[in-house]
């Protein structure tokens, strides 16, 4: 009987350019399931592994998403985003934030706000995400926490985003 090879949460996460926990919920995302395994990396204890033919199919899969190369580059693009907290109790309290996948992160709001709604999106760098919320809520949005906000009026904080947006290369 052959010996079956493994590859490492970490070890893939190092060959993706990734950190492991961005690598464990990518790899959990796109449907494959882990096996445990005590691994020349884990000091001896049980830790995450694929099998060599999963961890080949998911950079594969990465590829064809168009990651390329290192993906810790890539994910300096992403989206600024508008999020509508709880829309039918009060459509003026907003999150703001950058996510490389406005749709995921919008998923990600859902499992403690079920109702929340992606208001916009715009493309965006990571570097811009403070600049862009101190400049599109310096007038009539108040910080709650946590880059949630208090906003007066829900189409003038998005107009304020799409001249942000559009001055930015």
């Amino acid at each position: 009987m052959e010996k079956q090879e493994y590859v490492s949460v970490k070890q893939l996460a190092q060959e993706l350019g990734l950190d492991s926990s961005n690598t464990r919920k990518y790899v959990l995302a796109q449907g494959f399931s882990f096996l445990k395994q005590r691994t020349p990396d884990s000091r001896g204890q049980l830790a995450n592994v694929l099998t060599k033919e999963d961890a080949e199919a998911i950079k594969a899969l990465r590829e064809e998403q168009g990651f390329t190369g290192n993906a810790v580059a890539n994910s300096a693009e992403g989206w600024f985003y508008i999020v509508l907290i709880v829309p039918e109790l009060d459509p003026l309290r907003v999150k703001l934030g950058f996510a490389s996948d406005a749709r995921n992160r919008l998923q990600a709001h859902r499992t403690v706000a079920p109702t929340a709604t992606l208001a916009k999106a715009w493309p965006c760098k990571r570097a811009w995400e403070q600049a862009a919320m101190d400049s599109v809520t310096r007038i009539g949005c108040q910080l709650i926490a946590n880059e949630v906000f208090q906003c007066d009026n829900l189409d003038a904080l998005i107009e304020r985003c799409e001249s942000f947006f559009e001055l930015m290369p």
